[in-house]
């Protein structure tokens, strides 16, 4: 495995490299000249290029059922060499990345406090997701699902099994098809915990820019680190959430939407789109907020006047948008169960389930239960940033009131910036209006659903710099009311740190420490740069074998006992995870829980070794949900079909599993019992039970005892 972990750390060092340079090198090209004189545009730019284009390069290869690693890396590469072509014309391409390097180092330097605070606040977060397998609902439930699912599958297609799964598997999958870059390289989970720090840097930079078009051009910075270290935003730093990712492609197209207005430049227009297509592909909830901020910015737009020329650049921007947000809602309109999938989704299992009713305001959400929230105290402990433990999940923290203003924001700013000020004021408006309506927030959850009002935060906050700024608020009192609020939000976290992290941040100290306390030693660094990280990067990659060594013995520890952002069960079924880990190799597992079918991803393994299944009960049953009524595959059970099925897909483990000990397991557990001559009990435990599929011949191999 060693050279295994040593390629596989390689070239998830080659992707990220790759679609940095894609994003630099398409900045440059789209931008032009403003590339060199607008350094916040570039640099969002090239994230959102760099974020977007592997994006569509798997959704492409995907839909044609082509989707691995050796054509990803060929296009993503070819799209470079294609880009540096578009380019060659210029005397020098990247001095636009110099030139960003200088500006926002100088930016940093202005704002050190913010900035080493920043720096510290997600380099703990990240570094503790190193040290973590994925441990959070979500992430497990269905984000990692897709991504494992379409790791062996090669295609896009929704993940068949059955409820609630059969829901989630057909949700959009924009964050999963990112997440697969971070995991195929390495055929593993290990750098998956680092996947969306790209977005929260990029829903920074785009707080910044919009702040700077609302009228903030000296302390935009305060509003990106504001934005930054908000609790709700920076919580999910390491975590499989794809609400960053959602938030940062609102904030972005919303801030090139701005400069769009301002000069109507196709490129512009172009790249708002892609943001919000980006939202749009990556969650079910961002759809609306992506269809609306489209609506606003073209009326605004046209209303600026050069109407023919304007409406050209908005039907490129819807393309752009369609691209990358629309194929997983057009194929779930082909398989009959409407865009949103909603002909999947039901409150209660059985054939029997009930379909929720829409209206206005949704049941159990916000709005629906506000005399109940308000009496108990729940909506302004969500907003306060209060935690429910175990779980993590945290809110905007004490600095949402100073975010209330935001809301009369068309009245605050400049006057020349007013109209922007209103477009602005328009999606935080919706945003806030649709998380008090549509999601449910029962149960506690409206705990875990303030991170659907990233873009509207980050938004909140651009408005409230940009406000303060047109009040010539003097620099020292900006400066002392920001870092009173990033120490607050770094008090909030209070994350638990592995020993492992501990470590590496003392060492970090000690070298602090030494380059400030010697002169001589900085200088060495600067003069022998390149010599410093080529030996850094050679010590990191030699470094992969140890640490994924530990990831893997570490992993039944992790989720049996580590907290979690949003709390979860998996400690129940740990130990059986672990007996696969050590003893299933890559034999195929069919999968059943009861009551519902959550936790299907950790079965897959740390290195994705297993492909996880679910064998319907039925003869010549259909391999996609919606062919089933309520799209539960397990209505009208037949076992001995089931047994066929289970054959003909070569399973070599059956895991069945059940919430609670006082609950039944599923009917697959009595239908294995009931033949002793193919199924034989491998391992079991409270809530897991792991069959081994024997063929004729075979000899019962058990996995580790209980």
């Amino acid at each position: 495995m060693i050279l295994a972990d040593l390629f596989g750390a390689a070239m998830t060092l080659a992707f990220v490299l790759f679609a940095g340079l894609a994003g630099v090198l398409g900045a440059a090209w789209l931008l032009g000249e403003r590339a060199h004189r607008d350094a916040l545009a570039f640099a969002v730019t090239a994230l959102l290029l760099g974020i977007s284009l592997p994006i569509l390069i798997a959704l492409l290869l995907g839909s044609l059922g082509q989707l691995a690693l050796g054509p990803a890396f060929a296009l993503l590469a070819l799209a470079v060499v294609g880009l540096l072509a578009r380019v060659r014309h210029e005397k020098n391409p990247w001095a636009p990345l110099v030139s960003l390097g200088a500006r926002l180092g100088s930016r940093l330097r202005e704002h050190a406090a913010l900035s080493i605070l920043a720096a510290h606040a997600a380099g703990s977060e990240l570094l503790r997701g190193l040290f973590r397998p994925p441990l959070s609902w979500d992430s497990l439930m269905y984000h990692l699902l897709l991504a494992g699912h379409w790791f062996h599958s090669r295609d896009l297609s929704p993940v068949f099994g059955a409820p609630p799964q059969s829901f989630y598997g057909l949700q959009p999958g924009d964050g999963s098809l990112w997440l697969w870059w971070w995991m195929a390289p390495s055929h593993s989970e290990f750098y998956v915990n680092l996947a969306f720090a790209p977005q929260w840097l990029l829903l920074g930079l785009a707080t910044g820019g919009v702040a700077r078009e609302l009228g903030a051009r000296r302390h935009w910075p305060i509003a990106m680190f504001s934005a930054l270290l908000a609790p709700t935003i920076l919580r999910f730093v390491a975590a499989q959430y794809v609400d960053l990712q959602v938030g940062a492609g609102l904030v972005a197209a919303f801030f090139l939407a701005l400069l769009w207005l301002d000069e109507p430049r196709g490129s512009s227009a172009m790249l708002s789109g892609l943001g919000l297509g980006l939202a749009a592909g990556t969650k079910v909830l961002a759809a609306p907020f992506a269809a609306l901020g489209a609506l606003s910015i073209a009326l605004f737009g046209l209303a600026r006047g050069s109407a023919k020329k304007r409406l050209t650049q908005i039907v490129v921007a819807a393309l752009a948008a369609a691209a990358l947000g629309g194929y997983f809602y057009a194929r779930n309109v082909a398989l009959g169960v409407g865009p949103f999938g909603l002909g999947c989704e039901v409150r209660t299992e059985g054939p029997s389930a009930e379909k929720l009713v829409p209206r206005l305001p949704r049941q159990n959400s916000v709005l629906d239960r506000l005399g109940d929230f308000w009496a108990s105290g729940e909506l302004v402990d969500a907003a306060l940033g209060v935690t429910r433990p175990p779980s993590l999940e945290l809110g905007v923290g004490p600095s949402f009131v100073l975010l209330l203003p935001v809301l009369l924001l068309p009245w605050l700013v400049r006057r020349d910036r007013r109209a922007a000020a209103w477009l602005i004021w328009s999606q935080i408006v919706i945003q806030v209006g649709f998380w008090l309506t549509i999601p449910g927030a029962d149960s506690g959850t409206i705990f875990a659903n303030v991170r659907y009002l990233d873009g509207a935060i980050a938004l909140g906050f651009a408005g409230l710099v940009a406000w303060l700024e047109a009040k010539n608020l003097s620099g020292a009192w900006f400066t002392g009311i920001a870092l009173a609020l990033a120490a607050q939000n770094l008090l909030m976290l209070h994350a638990e740190m592995p020993r492992g992290v501990r470590l590496l941040a003392a060492v970090g100290l000690a070298v602090a420490l030494g380059l400030a306390l010697s002169p001589k030693l900085r200088a060495a660094l600067r003069t022998r740069a390149r010599v410093v990280a080529a030996v850094a990067i050679t010590l990191v990659l030699l470094a992969a074998p140890f640490w994924t060594n530990f990831r893997v013995r570490d992993r039944g520890r992790a989720m049996a006992q580590d907290l979690s952002v949003h709390s979860t069960p998996i400690a129940r079924f740990a130990r059986a995870w672990t007996a696969l880990d050590q003893h299933g190799e890559d034999g195929t597992v069919a999968l059943a829980m009861s009551p519902l079918h959550y936790f299907v991803y950790p079965a897959m393994g740390p290195r994705l070794e297993r492909k996880v299944i679910y064998v319907a009960p039925r003869k010549d049953a259909p391999k996609t949900v919606a062919a089933y009524p309520a799209c539960d595959p397990r209505q009208d059970p037949d076992p001995a079909a089931w047994v066929e099925n289970v054959k003909s897909e070569h399973v070599r483990w059956l895991l069945v599993q059940r919430m609670d000990e006082r609950l039944v397991y599923p009917p697959e557990k009595s239908w294995a019992e009931a033949r002793p001559d193919l199924f034989a009990v491998a391992y079991e435990d409270a809530n897991s039970v792991i069959f081994e599929v024997r063929k004729a011949g075979d000899r019962r191999s058990p996995l580790h005892p209980n």
